[in-house]
């Protein structure tokens, strides 16, 4: 079955922020990607202190971004960033048990993973309003991000119930869903949606 993973945006949420968090994490989701790059170090250790107890708590993968020190400062040894990142930060592949990077085309999935990529997220495969004004990668590219690496694929941007049934036949290990989740009301039925849509 594909893998769901949910992506965090707190300027998304129009509810309670913790309170948005302990539904996803509660729903039938994988793992989460603590996305909040707009916060300062510190601030973005306290959030992960949070989510690491709230995916703990409900037996998820918490999954932090950006800021590959404070990943390794709390012992969550599962991190996800751009390539720019890790080819200035290549020592963080050996903190990391889980490292995932994103890319934009096969030639940066392939470079990402010589580099100690455990998995790509490809991004943005469709079009989304979180980038109106940078066209998406495409279907084709995606595929050829599968076909260029070994390592598992997720598709992120533009991931709909709607839109999903375009990613079939695609070997994708999975989906990152951001806006959706992140704006729905009701968590459960959205997640119900995504899961019924990625059969």
């Amino acid at each position: 079955m594909l893998k769901l993973i949910a992506v965090t945006n707190r300027a998304l949420c129009k509810q309670n922020y913790w309170d948005h968090m302990e539904q996803v994490a509660a729903s039938d989701i994988d793992s989460i990607i603590l996305r909040e790059k707009n916060l300062d170090e510190e601030e973005y250790t306290n959030y992960a202190k949070k989510m690491q107890r709230l995916c703990n708590l409900h037996q998820k993968q918490c999954i932090l971004s950006y800021f590959g020190r404070v990943g390794v400062k709390l012992h969550i040894p599962r991190f996800q960033c751009s390539l720019d990142y890790l080819q200035s930060h290549t020592a963080i592949t050996y903190y990391m048990t889980s490292l995932g990077v994103s890319v934009h085309s096969a030639e940066e999935a392939r470079l990402a993973e010589e580099l100690g990529a455990h998995y790509i997220i490809a991004s943005h495969v469709l079009p989304t309003p979180c980038k109106p004004a940078q066209p998406p990668i495409g279907l084709q590219e995606l595929r050829n991000i599968t076909s260029a690496v070994h390592v598992p694929v997720y598709a992120l941007g533009g991931i709909t119930p709607e839109t999903l049934p375009q990613l079939a036949g695609i070997p994708i290990a999975g989906v990152c869903v951001m806006t959706g989740l992140m704006t729905c009301d009701d968590v459960p039925a959205y997640v119900q949606k995504l899961r019924q849509a990625m059969q």
